[in-house]
């Protein structure tokens, strides 16, 4: 079997009908479906529909949890069912093109050696509406660690992503339980690979929505994947990479997220921990840093510069 799909549900009948529907439309079905149910409250009904999938499809396997476990534990539970080639995390509501598997198939088939990481790109919907952007060349077999760019520039979130399930289970990397850890396993998963490739097929509509978990978790990931890269041996030669990814993480993403949620309070309290955790460093950055250096995004460019300025004026907007 080529791919595992693993969905952390919760009980949301509309939006699973249309992932899996969306399943259904592949024009090849080399794959599984695998659902946790981390809520165990949920409707009767709900319940229902979700026994009735197992039921009438024998490319889907259901998990009931007897009490919430967060989606660090269910992705851990997915991995551990999964049997394909290769595992991808897809949200409830996500709709796969009709030629997502195919695409993969054709992508990973027959490469040695295999493509451990696979990053296509999405159409994003809710919250805003965009399409992934890189920075990296499209297309083309990146061979890791050497292919240093790829640490500085990976897209840090775990949608739009595939891995090979047998490299993951070898070096032991899964989810740290009870928190929402997901960019330090992408970072442990990428830490590990040998190759990793960027499709330039748009394969997948996602909807963003404000997040369920606190926002500064995106950002609290990162002294555990700077020392996760310490541990490893790997920090020294990748310093530059891994620190321009966190400083676009905290002054570019998070800030850029945070404000689409609508909540001024939370967008102040982000925009001042995020100038907290920059003060006195970002002049430094910009000096020595060789991947900023490159100016390969011209828009976290001229946000770095600015910085300070920038985050005077969003405060005086929403009012300190």
């Amino acid at each position: 079997m080529l791919l595992s799909f693993v969905i952390c549900a919760q009980g949301k009948e509309n939006k699973l009908f249309k992932t899996i529907n969306s399943l259904k439309r592949q024009t090849i079905d080399d794959y599984e479906l695998i659902i946790v149910n981390d809520d165990p409250s949920i409707e009767k009904e709900s319940i229902e529909f979700l026994k009735d999938q197992f039921r009438e499809n024998e490319k889907i396997t259901v998990a009931f949890n007897n009490k919430g476990q967060g989606s660090a534990t269910n992705w851990n539970t997915g991995l551990q069912l999964a049997s394909g080639e290769y595992v991808s995390f897809i949200k409830e509501g996500d709709i796969l093109e009709p030629n997502f598997i195919e695409e993969i198939k054709k992508i990973t088939q027959g490469k040695k050696p295999k493509i451990d990481i696979l990053e296509y790109r999405l159409n994003f919907t809710g919250l805003f509406e965009s399409t992934t952007t890189t920075a990296l060349q499209m297309d083309k077999v990146y061979e890791l660690p050497k292919s240093t760019e790829v640490f500085a520039h990976f897209n840090q979130m775990i949608y739009g992503k595939i891995f090979r399930l047998k490299y993951l289970k070898d070096f032991r990397i899964n989810f740290r339980r009870s928190v929402r850890f997901d960019t330090l396993f992408l970072y442990k998963a990428l830490g590990q690979a040998r190759t990793f490739y960027f499709s330039s097929k748009v394969l997948c509509n996602h909807r963003s929505t404000v997040l369920k978990y606190s926002a500064f978790d995106l950002v609290n990931q990162w002294p555990h994947i700077l020392n996760y890269y310490r541990r490893i041996g790997a920090y020294k030669e990748l310093k530059d990479e891994l620190n321009y990814a966190y400083y676009y993480q905290m002054t570019y993403d998070f800030l850029n997220l945070v404000k689409e949620f609508g909540n001024k309070q939370l967008y102040k309290k982000a925009l001042k921990y995020a100038d907290t955790k920059m003060e006195n460093k970002i002049k430094s950055f910009m000096k020595t840093n060789s991947v900023f250096l490159e100016d390969r995004n011209p828009e976290f460019t001229k946000r770095i510069k600015e910085f300070e300025g920038f985050v005077s004026s969003e405060l005086r907007k929403i009012g300190k």
